[in-house]
């Protein structure tokens, strides 16, 4: 019995349940692909152990389908299969792109395993971005020649969401690195009421203006 060839229902059933990849219902599988496992269909194919099978109160009693080891291994198997005699023409197709499938497979050694991974690999949340590096950031941003002078205020301005106790305290921070400088603007008959408020006070006095070089 369990070396007997599989009806296309068969067939069909097994499939179904391959592409879902989990324990699904008949009205899922109606509604997915517009049929479903009937009763002699459903009681082969557990009874070749293929399939595991029963009527779930979760789904209001309605007969719920899983595949087992046998049966994965089975719809695997079947990829290869030639279409039987007096298949109908339009699953000759469905036939072609299994046994197409199954040179993919046998060329990439792939199984199915590797398809229907249980869990996707856990990937590592991309770390936030700190004050230092928005402000070094936004500073490339407003530049188009490395070392170009950038007023703080406009600075400022570019990173809103930023609380002056925060943005003062990233100036010094980076006021370390070597490739940053700082200094007052000359003219201080230039200087709007903005740049005032957005100087910070490195080395004894206000500055202005930044600059970073590259590195």
């Amino acid at each position: 019995m369990a070396n007997t060839p599989l009806s296309i229902p068969e067939k069909s059933a097994l499939l179904a349940l391959l592409m879902i990849g989990r324990t699904a219902s008949n009205t899922e599988i109606r509604d997915l692909y517009g049929f479903t496992i009937e009763k002699r269909v459903r009681e082969s194919l557990v009874e070749r152990k293929l399939i595991e099978a029963e009527q779930s109160k979760a789904h209001k009693n309605a007969w719920v389908h899983d595949l087992t080891e046998p049966g994965w291994k089975r719809c695997r198997e079947q990829f290869a299969d030639a279409p039987p005699p007096g298949v109908q023409r339009k699953d000759r197709l469905l036939y072609g792109l299994a046994q197409w499938v199954d040179t993919v497979f046998a060329k990439t050694g792939w199984e199915l395993a590797d398809v229907y991974a249980e869990t996707e690999p856990e990937r590592e949340p991309k770390p936030e971005s700190t004050v230092d590096e928005r402000i070094i950031t936004a500073y490339h941003d407003l530049v188009t020649d490395s070392g170009a002078w950038v007023g703080l205020a406009e600075l400022r301005r570019a990173l809103p969401d930023v609380a002056v106790p925060e943005f003062d305290a990233a100036l010094h921070r980076i006021a370390e690195l070597p490739s940053v400088f700082f200094t007052p603007e000359m003219n201080q008959k230039l200087l709007t009421e903005a740049d005032r408020r957005a100087a910070v006070r490195l080395g004894g006095e206000e500055k202005h203006l930044l600059s970073i070089k590259a590195s």
